[in-house]
């Protein structure tokens, strides 16, 4: 039998739930401050910058809904958003530093039957990351991508797929720190996206911007965040 925590402990929790998300507020604002968002302009009009950009924008979405989902109450669905804001992310990265040009042409092509069916034979998330490896411009992108893949994909599949972990916590109950640590993984996702905006801006001083946040919100990240995805910020 479980046991409900003391009325102070659970107040306690909730508060501090609450400071992480707030904080995880603060980070998203940051980060559209620092790449000038309502100005945002990609390095150029090429079909593989403006789906790489659409990607990252995506992996924003994902993590902008975790949040909802947590202050809502709706943990199990908030955690498996987790594994799309991965993919996402990565999908942009892939995009920029690995993708041939006619995949980049069948994830941009108009949407119909035979489209989709197309770009549905695209590469997952282990073959991007496989084919990131042998990219050394992607090198450090793929340090923060690849850790967190180690670290969390089997849990979060296991929410995805209705699998022991979804099943268990949602009896069990979700303790503050797993939803804290949820939301700084979250975090340091967006962080690495709004990264991979300005480097896709091809704009140094706005990669700048991005790579001081990390130093700023350090107590808000996972703790091996990689530093930036390409320091000179420009686009190869």
């Amino acid at each position: 039998m479980t046991h409900a925590p003391a009325p102070h402990d659970a107040n306690m929790a909730l508060n501090t739930l609450g400071r992480a998300l707030a904080r995880a507020d603060e980070l998203d604002e940051a980060v559209m401050a620092a790449i000038a968002a309502e100005q945002y302009s990609p390095y150029d009009g090429s079909t593989r910058i403006n789906a790489s950009v659409s990607a990252a924008c995506v992996a924003l979405e994902h993590g902008r809904a975790l949040r909802v989902l947590i202050a809502q109450g709706l943990p199990t669905a908030a955690l498996s958003l987790l594994r799309l804001q991965l993919e996402a992310l990565t999908r942009a990265v892939w995009l920029l530093y690995a993708a041939t040009d006619l995949s980049v042409e069948k994830l941009a092509a108009p949407l119909s039957k035979d489209t989709e069916a197309a770009a549905n034979k695209l590469p997952m998330l282990a073959d991007m990351l496989k084919q990131l490896a042998a990219k050394p411009a992607a090198a450090q992108p793929l340090l923060g991508l690849q850790a967190f893949k180690d670290n969390n994909a089997a849990a979060l599949n296991s929410f995805v797929h209705g699998g022991i972990h979804a099943l268990h916590r949602y009896t069990q109950g979700f303790p503050a720190p797993l939803l804290i640590g949820a939301v700084r993984n979250c975090n340091g996702l967006l962080l690495m996206a709004g990264m991979m905006l300005a480097v896709l801006a091809g704009n140094q001083p706005m990669v700048r911007r991005v790579s001081r946040l990390q130093v700023e919100f350090a107590a808000d990240l996972p703790p091996s965040l990689p530093t930036h995805a390409c320091a000179d910020g420009t686009v190869s």
